[in-house]
C-alpha cells in the first residue's frame, strides 16, 4: 500500500495525532513528514470533514495566534487574539475551494496562505470606516494649535467619517496615503512603514518629510478652522 493510500485510510483523529507529531519535530529542527498535516487540510476542504476542520483549528490555533500578536497592525485594532484567529481560520476556509485546493502543492504552501488570511482580516478590520481610530491625527494637527476647544471635542463615528473624508481629499499621492494611514490608523512609526514600503520610500528620512509637510499643509488650510470650529 503506498503512502498516498495509507494516509487516505486513517482516521481524522490518527491524522491529527500524526500531524501534531510531525510539526513539532519540525520546531525542533528535526527530520518530518508534513503529509499527514496536508491530508488533514485536504480532508476538510476537499472532503467538506468537519472534524478534520475542527482538528486543524486545534493544532495550529497556537501558531495562527503568534502571527496575529506579531503583525504591525493588531496593537492599534484594539480588538482581541481571538478575533482574528477565527476570522483567519474562516477566511482560508471560505476561499480555498475544493477546486482551488489542487493549486496547493504541500503544507508550506497552505501555512503561507494562512499568514495571508491573518495579514488580511487585521487589515481590513483597521480599514473599516467603522474602526478607524483618527485621534492620533487630531492631536498631531492640535499640536500646532493654542485652541484646547479641538481636544476636548467629542469624535462620534460620523464625525470621524466626515474627519476622514477629508484629510483623504487633501492628499495629493499613494505616497501620502500611506504614511498618513501607516501612522494615524495603524500607529506605525517611520521605521516599520519603511520595512513595509521599501519600494514606494528611498529612505525612513522621506516619510517623515512626508509626515511633517502633510501635517504642515493641513494645518495652513483655510477649511480646517471651519471643521474644528477654530473660526467662529
Amino acid at each position: 500500500m503506498s503512502h498516498e493510500i495509507k494516509l487516505q485510510h486513517m482516521s481524522v483523529v490518527d491524522l491529527a495525532h500524526r500531524c501534531e507529531q510531525e510539526t513539532e519535530r519540525y520546531f525542533r529542527q528535526q527530520s518530518h513528514d508534513s503529509s499527514y498535516c496536508f491530508e488533514l487540510f485536504r480532508r476538510a476542504i476537499q472532503g467538506a470533514d468537519q472534524a478534520a476542520w475542527e482538528m486543524i483549528c486545534t493544532q495550529y490555533q497556537p501558531l495562527v495566534s503568534g502571527w496575529v500578536r506579531q503583525h504591525h497592525g493588531f496593537q492599534a485594532s484594539g480588538e482581541e487574539i481571538q478575533y482574528f484567529v477565527n476570522g483567519s481560520f474562516g477566511k482560508i476556509y471560505s476561499t480555498i475551494t475544493p477546486v482551488k485546493f489542487d493549486g496547493f502543492s504541500d503544507i508550506g504552501s497552505l501555512l503561507r496562505y494562512l499568514k495571508l488570511c491573518v495579514h488580511s482580516v487585521i487589515t481590513d478590520y483597521n480599514r473599516s470606516a467603522e474602526q478607524i481610530n483618527l485621534y492620533p491625527l487630531e492631536e498631531a494637527l492640535d499640536n500646532a494649535s493654542t485652541n484646547p476647544a479641538v481636544e476636548e471635542q467629542h469624535m462620534d463615528r460620523a464625525y470621524q467619517q466626515t474627519f476622514w473624508d477629508w484629510i483623504n481629499a487633501r492628499l495629493n499621492d499613494e505616497k501620502e496615503r500611506y504614511v498618513i494611514y501607516g501612522s494615524f490608523v495603524l500607529a506605525l512609526k517611520p521605521q516599520e512603514i519603511y520595512d513595509l514600503f521599501r519600494n514606494r520610500f528611498s529612505e525612513v528620512d522621506e516619510i517623515y518629510r512626508v509626515k511633517q509637510n502633510v501635517i504642515s499643509r493641513l494645518r495652513r488650510d483655510p477649511e480646517f478652522r471651519k471643521l474644528f470650529g477654530e473660526d467662529d
